[in-house]
């Protein structure tokens, strides 16, 4: 029904108007998700979608002392003139859809015209119905989609905000510069050119039955276009089949393949329960192709669902260095791999030098290390948050999860974005993008006999204040 063009604060926005039962309001904050309100009665609904951001107009919000209130002055008048224009434009393209269809159903001059007014007439009466029902108040009941499900804060609290015009302005002005903070951070993170090929691979690891995690990980692949997801194990607690029947069915919410290597908190009817589904793919000393790269994978040979069933040390460690010896020779009949998965981080030691990169989990802490030979080990912290575990410490861990963006053509990993996610009463989401400096000579050529030409790809990270640190063999 028509849309307009509107410089909104900081912002270059598009506003539009809909049908919609409903009568909402849905503006659009890539790639964060959606936020909705419950503005006015239907049938017709309006959308915001901030398409770019002036950075330097973003940053003067933020830092400039009385940047706010100068960013402010207008932005009410900003809002209705946007609105307005947009109704003229759906008054105007209405009409002359009318017209249009009067003239090929009649063929005559005065029911053309009558079909015109008709058409105009409705559509006003529509849009005066919207007004008349307009709700201001709607502001303070936001509805979040997407990852910002997750961080309401972006808006404000709902108690700060009002219900006469004033405060409406003013909580206005909240959102434009709650929202102009997101996008000036989001404009310092280093470029790393991606575009439409790049491969993005999503890193989950330790869901332990936290149903929360199926919706973060649903959000994060729909936000940032991920192309497959690789999970390094401990999906489950205690493996048994109750767990399996119900908690494995998350994986139907994810719309892309999902690389899974088993856990030691998982079991054989955790496994049986994923095999179920068309999406899984299910590594155990194997090389497959998943979304343009070469993945490979061994299962954890433990099941310790409680700490009474953990074997010694030594025997883990042995058990557990076997596992990684046998993915190696795998990768190496296979004649190379681009990523490898394990869950334990223990398992990683003997792949060094023939694949470029190892994910695993397990630690509940995320950690980034240098192997060696060219081979990089990447830790997971627990996109689960522990599970009914965090509820055991003062300081409850954050739900976490990292964006790896591959080069298609050499398969290099060249940067990777470390999301997480408060938890127990916290809303904070923080991403930090790490590059990795690429050296065009020096690529990785991984093969059955191992590396030749492998630059240290550990990474220099740019807006992550954590350095890479070795995992601790925790059991988790």
């Amino acid at each position: 029904m028509g849309d307009t063009s509107a410089h909104i604060g900081p912002f270059h926005t598009t506003m539009a108007l809909h049908p919609d039962i409903h009568g909402e309001t849905i503006v659009t904050i890539p790639p964060l998700g959606q936020v909705v309100f419950d503005s006015h009665d239907g049938p017709i609904g309006m959308s915001l979608r901030l398409d770019s951001v002036d950075p330097e107009e973003a940053r003067a919000i933020i830092n400039t002392p009385g940047g706010v209130t100068a960013a402010s002055e207008d932005l009410a008048s900003e809002v209705t003139d946007a609105v307005v224009r947009v109704a003229v434009e759906a008054l105007a393209i209405v009409t002359l859809c009318g017209l249009l269809v009067g003239a090929l159903a009649f063929r005559t001059m005065r029911r053309t015209m009558l079909t015109g007014l008709a058409s105009l007439s409705m559509t006003a009466a529509l849009l005066g119905y919207a007004a008349v029902t307009m709700r201001p108040e709607s502001i303070s009941q936001p509805r979040y989609e997407g990852l910002l499900s997750y961080a309401p804060s972006v808006v404000g609290d709902a108690e700060d905000i009002a219900d006469n015009y004033e405060q409406y302005v003013t909580n206005l002005q909240k959102f434009v510069t709650n929202i102009s903070g997101f996008y000036a951070f989001a404009t310092d993170l280093p470029h790393i050119g991606v575009d439409d090929d790049t491969i993005r691979i999503l890193h989950v690891s330790d869901l332990h039955l936290n149903p929360s995690a199926w919706h973060l990980m649903e959000s994060v692949v729909d936000q940032f276009n991920i192309d497959a997801v690789a999970d390094t194990g401990d999906m489950n607690d205690w493996g048994s089949s109750q767990e399996a029947d119900v908690f494995s069915q998350g994986v139907t919410q994810i719309d892309v393949p999902y690389v899974f290597v088993k856990g030691n908190h998982d079991s054989a009817t955790t496994i049986a329960a994923l095999s179920a589904y068309d999406n899984t793919v299910i590594l155990d000393g194997e090389v497959r192709e998943v979304a343009g790269l070469r993945f490979a994978g061994v299962a954890d040979p433990r099941f310790t669902p409680d700490k009474g069933s953990q074997p010694s040390t030594d025997y883990a460690q042995q058990m557990l260095a076997q596992s990684g010896q046998r993915l190696r020779e795998d990768i190496e009949e296979a004649g190379g791999a681009d990523v490898a998965m394990v869950h334990e981080p223990a398992m990683a030691v003997p792949l060094t030098g023939v694949v470029p990169l190892v994910l695993s989990g397990h630690t509940h802490e995320r950690a980034v290390q240098d192997l060696g030979e060219g081979t990089t080990l990447m830790v997971e912290g627990s996109t689960g948050a522990a599970g009914l575990r965090i509820f055991e410490s003062d300081t409850p861990m954050k739900m976490e999860l990292d964006v790896l963006y591959f080069d298609p053509d050499t398969k290099a990993l060249t940067a990777y974005d470390s999301i997480s996610v408060g938890t127990v009463g916290a809303s904070d989401i923080t991403l930090d993008r790490t590059v990795i400096p690429i050296d065009e000579q020096k690529h990785a050529a991984v093969n059955g006999a191992g590396v030749e030409d492998v630059p240290s790809p550990l990474p220099s990270s740019s807006s992550s204040p954590s350095s890479p640190s070795s995992p601790s063999p925790t059991d988790e």
